[in-house]
C-alpha cells in the first residue's frame, strides 16, 4: 500500500477506536480492540475459571495454565497462575506453542472433532526435546488414549526437565473449548504427584466446564 493509502486506513481504525496514535508517530491497540477479545467466547470463561485455578493451585502447591487451540496449529495460554514453589515453571499468558509439545495442547486435540485434527495437523511435526511426539500416527493413537483415561499428560516434551497434566473444558454446546494444566519440574514428578495430580486437575476442569456451560446457557436464554 502507498503511504497515503496506509494512513487513510490508521486514521479510520483511530477514528472508531481501534488504534490510538502515541507519541512520535507509532500506534497502539484502543480501547474498541480490548472489546472485541472480550467477545471472544473462548475468553468470556476465563473470568470464571480463574477462581477454580487459584483454588487448585493453592490445594496441590503446583501453578495453573489455561489455555486454548488458536489458529493453525497453536495453543495460546489464556491465564497462568504462578507456583509459590522456588522452583516452578515460568510461563507467560500469551504464549504460544505446538499442541503436541503440551499437555494443554494434546487436550485440546483430543477432544477437538477428528476434522479438525486433521485440518491443522501439519505433515511434519516440530521436536522440541528428543522426547518430543513427532510421528503423526503415534500421536494420532496417543490422543486415543488420552480420551479413554481422561486427561493428557507430558513429561520432557517440551522441555526435557519439565512435565504436566492436563483436562478438558466443555462450553455450553459441548464442544472443547480449552483445557486446564498443571506443569511442574521434572523432579517432583514422583508417583505421588502423578496418583494426586491428574485426579484434582480433572475434577477442576469440570468445576469450570459447569461454570462456563451455565453461563453460555444464560447468554443463549437472554439473546433470544
Amino acid at each position: 500500500m502507498s503511504k497515503a493509502g496506509t494512513h487513510r486506513v490508521l486514521d479510520t481504525l483511530c477514528t472508531r477506536g481501534f488504534l490510538v496514535w502515541a507519541e512520535g508517530g507509532s500506534y497502539c491497540l484502543g480501547s474498541k480492540t480490548w472489546e472485541m477479545g472480550l467477545a471472544v467466547p473462548v475468553v468470556q470463561f476465563v473470568p470464571l475459571a480463574i477462581p477454580v485455578m487459584q483454588r487448585m493451585a493453592d490445594r496441590m502447591g503446583d501453578g495453573a495454565i489455561l489455555g486454548a487451540l488458536d489458529v493453525g496449529f497453536e495453543v495460546v495460554y489464556l491465564h497462568v497462575i504462578e507456583s509459590n514453589e522456588p522452583v516452578r515453571v515460568y510461563t507467560d499468558t500469551g504464549s504460544r506453542l505446538p499442541p503436541h509439545v503440551t499437555s494443554t495442547g494434546l487436550a485440546c486435540l483430543a477432544w477437538s472433532t477428528p476434522e479438525r485434527v486433521r485440518e491443522i495437523l501439519p505433515k511434519v511435526l516440530p521436536a522440541r526435546t528428543p522426547e518430543t511426539m513427532t510421528d503423526r500416527d503415534a500421536l494420532l493413537r496417543e490422543l486415543g488414549r488420552i480420551r479413554e483415561r481422561g486427561y493428557a499428560a507430558t513429561l520432557g516434551t517440551y522441555q526435557t526437565d519439565i512435565g504436566g497434566v492436563a483436562a478438558p473444558i466443555f462450553g455450553a454446546g459441548g464442544a472443547v473449548i480449552a483445557a486446564l494444566c498443571v506443569s511442574s519440574p521434572r523432579y517432583r514428578i514422583d508417583a505421588a504427584w502423578k496418583k494426586r495430580m491428574p485426579k484434582a486437575v480433572v475434577a477442576a476442569a469440570k468445576e469450570i466446564t459447569q461454570l462456563a456451560q451455565t453461563a453460555g446457557q444464560l447468554e443463549i436464554k437472554a439473546a433470544a
